[in-house]
């Protein structure tokens, strides 16, 4: 996390007096600088509950994504025996029918566990659907209530990110639940923090107003920005191009919060952008309510509530809602925070790559040969697992492993054409036509 140098205790040589009451005072322009300009936490360990409803999916769109997971996890439909296309369409439209609940009803429910620092990151997750009817491996469905969640609801995922002096990070994830994890190498920037944490940690439009009050230190788009003098008195007299910017008491609470208005204008001083904040009156980086509007129509395109706010600064509730164009809800989320330490250290272990004994291990960052030996080992001992789906995953996944390895794949074929089930012996079967057929 890069740090940005800017002197927060600014000195305005001349106080301007605004001509009209609502242009931000000299007072009120240090506040703002303060916030905008807030240094961002070193390392933050925080764990919270989060509810989404997103209806941006369609039903179309949902049942494309089950069809081409089911896809990559048993083959094509072209090559599934009618026992498995009927429980594909019974799988799609099991998972489009909770998704659709989701969207409607109970919205899509999380608990993350997020732990970062400069160039450390990881996000523990799990997930908890509504209650729903599931496709057993056997074929038959199963009644599942709705899954809670508190603080004794263990994890299922965990994903780390560490970053190298190159910007290259190694990642690596853990799937509890099915006991695997996996090692690469990525080379794009990270995001696995910029969600949540960013919405609550950073004051809403503190890069706009960095940019429009101050000095862009070295050209990036991103900074960092020094304090500008001649900007904040341009601020305050209503004279700085291309902003506009309004501070007024709240009127539901005009003792403890201010009302921030700002507006953007373009060169030829059109508003192409609105957006209001209600702040703590001594802290505007405490922000209670920020909306966002069109100034085409004024319908609003996105709003953050917070509350609950603790010593540091942090809120512990919060809800966000984004709107489409004719201003009706696209998204809307809901945070409850558990816990939070900003600024402490996290322990190294935390961000190794150290996977229990019993977990099945893919590590991308080993050389190829070694990689592929590893993965054939580990799918061969996936061939014995009790649940069929996991077999026959296994044995289609070494089809294409050992594809120019015909005698060492005919051996392992003919050896699962006794499986109990239909549909791995099925697949061994046509592995073992194709074989036939190349040779």
């Amino acid at each position: 996390m890069k740090k940005v140098i800017v002197i927060l205790s600014i000195v305005i040589s001349v106080k301007i007096i605004a001509n009209t009451p609502d242009l931000p005072s000299y007072q009120q322009a240090e506040k703002l600088v303060a916030a905008a300009w807030k240094a961002p936490p070193q390392s933050i360990d925080i764990t919270y509950y989060v509810t989404v409803r997103d209806t941006t999916k369609t039903e179309q769109d949902l049942r494309e994504i089950y069809e081409k997971a089911h896809e990559q996890m048993y083959g094509p439909p072209e090559q599934l025996n009618s026992y498995m296309l009927e429980n594909r369409e019974r799988f799609v439209q099991m998972n489009v029918g909770r998704c659709l609940k989701e969207q409607q009803e109970t919205g899509r429910r999380h608990k993350l566990r997020i732990r970062f620092d400069e160039n450390r990151q990881r996000v523990d997750t799990v997930y908890a659907p509504p209650a729903r009817t599931v496709l057993k491996s056997s074929g038959k469905e199963e009644f599942l209530p709705e899954k809670k969640l508190d603080a004794n609801t263990p994890f299922d995922m965990s994903i780390v990110e560490v970053k190298d002096v190159n910007d290259i990070s190694t990642r690596f994830e853990y799937v509890h639940s099915n006991k695997t994890a996996t090692r690469k190498r990525v080379k794009r920037k990270s995001s696995l923090e910029n969600g949540m944490i960013k919405k609550l940690i950073e004051m809403p439009n503190d890069l706009l107003l960095r940019m429009k009050m101050g000095t862009n230190v070295n050209g990036s788009l991103g900074g960092p920005y020094d304090v500008n003098e001649t900007k904040i008195n341009q601020l305050c007299s209503g004279t700085l191009k291309g902003i506009s910017v309004k501070i007024q008491p709240d009127k539901d609470a005009p003792d403890v919060k201010d009302r921030i208005e700002i507006i953007l204008y373009s060169q030829e001083g059109t508003p192409f952008y609105e957006s209001t904040l209600i702040c703590d009156k001594e802290d505007y980086s405490k922000v209670y309510y920020n909306e966002v509007r069109s100034p085409v129509g004024k319908h609003l395109i996105s709003t953050r509530t917070c509350s609950n706010f603790d010593s540091q600064g942090f809120p512990h509730r919060a809800t966000l809602v984004q709107y489409d164009s004719e201003g009706k809800v696209k998204i809307h989320e809901t945070y409850l925070v558990e816990s939070v330490r900003l600024n402490t250290p996290i322990p190294d272990e935390i961000f190794k790559f150290n996977p229990p004994k019993d977990y099945a291990v893919t590590d991308w960052c080993l050389p190829p040969a070694e990689r592929q030996a590893a993965e054939i080992a580990r799918l061969k001992g996936l061939l014995g697992r009790e649940k069929w789906p996991d077999r026959l995953k296994a044995l289609a996944a070494l089809g294409k492993h050992l594809k120019d390895k015909p005698a060492e794949l005919r051996k392992i074929a003919a050896t699962m054409l006794g499986d109990e089930h239909p549909a791995v012996r099925e697949r061994a079967s046509q592995i073992l036509q194709e074989i036939d057929s190349g040779e």
